[in-house]
Formats: C-alpha cells, structure tokens, sequence
C-alpha cells in the first residue's frame, strides 16, 4: 500500500527545517544591524530584506488606527530558480527579553549543506555583531501525502506496531484521525534539553505530519564567536540531528524508511 504515499518533497518528506540559536539578551536597535549587515557578500544570496516592524490596530467607534510599534528585527529570504523560497535567515527579539537568530530551509537537501549554510550566515553576522548564547534548537516537520481519495491512509504501513515502538500506541493506531503529542525533558552532558514531538494522521485531508523539535538549553552564557569556534556547537546540532533520525526510525516501518531514504 505505501504506492499510495508519497513524501512532500519527492525523495524525501522534509517540508522544512528550522535551526534557531537563542540569546539571553535583546538586540538594541536591530534596525542599526540590519543596516551593518544586510550589504555583506555573505547575505547576497538573499533577494529580498526586510525589517520586522509589528503594527497595532486599534478600532474606535469612528475611526481605525493602525500603529508602528518599534522594529523587533529583520528577516533575509532567498528564493529558487522558479521563484519560491529556498532560505530564511531572521534576528528577532522577543517579548520576554531575549532573542532569536534562525535559519530556515523550505527547500531542503541534505544536513551536511543545510548545516554548512546555517554556519556560514552566522559567521557572516557575528563578523559584525557580539552576542551570547543560551540554548539552541532544531526542528524538522515531516510531512507525507496519502493520494487516494476512497481507501484510507494504510497506517499498518506506515507506522510501526506499538510492539516495536516506544513512541506509538494502539489506540493512536487504530483510530481513523490521530495525533500523539509528547514532551520530555531531562540532562545530557550537564546541559537541559526538551524533546518535543508531534505525530498525527488525517484521513479528512489525507495527510501525515511529524515535527519533532529537540532543544538544548547550555549550562551557562557562553560567547557565540567563542563557542562556535569550539566543536561544541556544532556538537549540539549533531545531538539534535540524531534525536531527529532516532524519533522516524522508532514510529516509521522499515519499508517507510527505505522510501524516504533514512
């Protein structure tokens, strides 16, 4: 029956992945980095740049006002050869007096080039700007569609039995839609880590999603330039890229695995 399933992204089911890096501290004036970095030959191969600038909408009896609020960041998207987006590279301040600096891929290939092009934008950006690191975080969304509209997705087919899993359950196998959320957290190597992990079926729509985010909060501040010098950080990404794998071996059937070449 797996004839019937097919991965979103032909030889695979990745629809996208997010590598982020999180910052104890708030970006003063993310729009004065923007105009430091938006013009380095690292960031050329985004087309489009913009500033993230949040508007308020106020409603009266009278009158609609709409609001600028202070600019939270910037964004950098690179497209394909057909024009639909390839890469995203955002800073972005928080709410709760932090920050993000992410790297998102909608048309991803393999880990060794997304890695090797993640790594290279934050070199491009800490040439220019100091931050310190806190934790880091990397999510993958799988994704399958199921293409026949009168027999139901064939989950026996799909999914491991509950036997040979430790992440699936009989009554998630057996029902016509599903979804299991678990999250689990613990210490590896002196540093806190959350595993989070979404499964769900739809028969309504045909589909099958799995997006599994493995975070790993450090121990202790530490410099980026100092840090990603060191084999540290790439190590923390390598651990996230293993849960990654380690999450569709267990649920997914070998005959699944071979099909997205895992």
């Amino acid at each position: 029956m797996l004839d019937k399933l097919k991965p979103i992204s032909g030889k695979h089911s990745i629809n996208r992945v997010v590598a982020t890096v999180f910052s104890p501290q708030k970006f003063l004036k993310p729009q004065d980095i923007y105009e430091e970095v938006n013009k380095l030959d690292g960031f050329n191969k985004y087309a489009k740049k913009s500033l993230l600038k949040p508007r308020s909408v106020t409603l009266s009896n009278t009158k609609i006002e709409v609001k600028d609020e202070e600019v939270e960041g910037f964004v950098f998207e690179g497209f394909n050869e057909v024009g639909e987006i390839k890469d995203i590279f955002k800073l972005e301040n928080k709410s709760n007096d932090n920050a993000i600096i992410s790297f998102e891929s909608r048309k991803y290939d393999r880990w060794k080039g997304f890695k090797a092009d993640f790594e290279k934008d934050l070199k491009t950006l800490s040439g220019k700007v100091n931050f310190y690191v806190n934790a880091i975080s990397l999510n993958y969304r799988d994704e399958f569609q199921w293409i026949d509209d009168k027999i139901n997705i064939d989950v026996d087919s799909v999914f491991k039995n509950e036997s040979d899993s430790e992440l699936l359950n009989k009554k998630f196998l057996s029902s016509k839609n599903g979804t299991i959320v678990m999250i689990s957290k613990g210490v590896e190597n002196g540093n806190n880590y959350e595993d989070k992990i979404e499964i769900s079926f739809n028969n309504d729509i045909r589909r099958i999603v799995i997006d599994h985010q493995y975070a790993i909060r450090l121990n202790e501040y530490h410099l980026f330039k100092k840090l990603f010098s060191s084999d540290k950080f790439t190590n923390y990404f390598e651990v996230a890229h293993a849960e990654n794998k380690k999450v569709l071996r267990d649920i997914l059937t070998d005959k699944c695995q071979l099909l997205i070449n895992i």
